[in-house]
């Protein structure tokens, strides 16, 4: 056993492993072994041409199988679609605790709210849009995403997006219309700490949605809102406040 566990960040939407880039530093200076594992087709350029239909459970079991290469249980950390995947993946028994970052909710959540639409409805109104692969516009990455970000520091983060699987978004957003879906999730699988952190400008998964989600699991999963941050909350500023948080939550439950 190590002397501290293993983390496991996992991406959102159009990322890559890097983007933990600056949000792993704390945990790696707390003693945590931190993996940024990419998820499969995420490369920078043309997007690969099975990407249009990579599934949730297509990431979910590649998640799976990195983690059973590891020495022991790790904490999951997830960002936007990351956080769905960690509780995927917490379902299965695969985590000793998980933190949702903004995270995408599971089936039982009614996600699309009316803020999000100027940077989503170009993607969702795109015939076909479930089997093909799609990227954000530098106008819809800055109104949804990085929307606390002046323009040029959202720029530079919208060059290092990638495409993303179509699939993999109707799973989450037409979860409701499929009642064993991908995007389904066993809230009472286990019993593992829970914590739920959602930026109070986020205009892609609103906090409402956040709260609702973490809801689901009762008691066991703590809800926080930060009102000034967004979506981006691994890496916009306050960022550190949020690895901070996070880690005394950690601490105080002996993990």
């Amino acid at each position: 056993m190590t002397a501290r566990p293993p983390v496991v960040m996992i991406h959102g939407m159009w990322s890559q492993g890097r983007i933990w880039d600056t949000f792993r530093t704390p945990f790696e200076a707390a003693g945590h072994v931190v993996y940024t594992p990419t998820l499969r087709h995420h490369a920078p350029g043309a997007p690969h041409p099975d990407l249009g239909t990579t599934s949730l459970r297509d990431y979910v079991n590649d998640l799976a199988d990195f983690i059973a290469t590891l020495p022991e249980l790790p904490i999951l950390v997830g960002h936007s679609m990351g956080g769905l995947l960690a509780q995927l993946l917490t379902a299965r028994g695969l985590s000793r605790a998980t933190v949702m970052l903004a995270s995408a909710p599971a089936r039982g959540v009614f996600p699309i709210r009316p803020v999000m639409l100027p940077g989503t409805a170009r993607i969702f109104s795109t015939p076909g849009f479930w089997r093909k692969p799609h990227r954000l516009t530098a106008w819809e990455a800055h109104y949804a995403v990085f929307n606390v970000l002046d323009r040029q520091a959202s720029d530079l983060e919208h060059a290092r997006l990638v495409h993303e699987s179509g699939k993999a978004a109707a799973e989450i957003v037409f979860a409701a219309f499929q009642p064993h879906g991908a995007a389904s999730v066993d809230f009472q699988a286990n019993r593992v700490p829970l914590l739920s952190l959602a930026g109070g400008r986020d205009r892609i998964v609103p906090a409402s949605v956040c709260r609702r989600n973490a809801a689901l699991y009762g008691e066991r999963c703590h809800f926080h809102v930060y009102p000034e941050q967004a979506h981006f909350l691994i890496g916009e500023p306050g960022w550190d406040r949020v690895a901070a948080d996070t880690l005394a939550w950690i601490r105080a439950h002996g993990i």
